[in-house]
């Protein structure tokens, strides 16, 4: 298990692969999932493809995409001051998840009083499209916008 310090309103986890960056949560980081970045129009995040998330073919699991893509479409309204719970989702799985990571990214869509709608693309580290995804979430609480500073500026897709 990862050891997780917490920052606000998030954790921060060492990745021997990244080094510190801030994480979402600790079941997030134990995980792998590491967000990169968090401001109004997208939020990234990069998810380390380890042996815990793959399913018996050597891919990542669908689950675990689906989990990955929601963890950050749902950090993707922070910035807009909403705390959110996901009310539906499609995914499209385009072709198998391997390679050494993940990269996501989040595009708020709309963002309305009750009700929020966020793209999400996810591509491997070959930078091939993997899946695409539509989240809608009910907004459960309104707080204060909040901007995460990357601490790797350049670590983007």
């Amino acid at each position: 298990m990862a050891s997780c310090v917490k920052e606000g309103l998030f954790f921060v986890g060492e990745d021997p692969q990244l080094g510190h960056i801030r994480g979402l949560d600790p079941w997030a980081v134990d995980n792998g999932i590491h967000l990169i970045r968090m401001e109004p129009d997208k939020t990234e995040g990069i998810m380390m493809i380890r042996e815990s998330n793959q399913q018996q073919y050597g891919t990542v699991h669908g689950g675990m995409l689906v989990a990955f893509a929601d963890t950050i479409a749902g950090h993707s309204l922070v910035p807009h001051g909403k705390m959110c719970v996901t009310q539906g989702s499609t995914v499209n799985f385009l072709r198998p998840a391997d390679g050494a990571y993940l990269f996501c990214r989040a595009t708020p869509v709309k963002v309305g009083k009750r009700i929020c709608v966020v793209s999400v693309e996810q591509r491997n580290d070959r930078d091939e499209l993997v899946t695409t995804a539509l989240f809608t979430f009910a907004v459960a609480e309104e707080i204060p916008p909040f901007l995460g500073e990357p601490k790797y500026p350049n670590l983007t897709f």
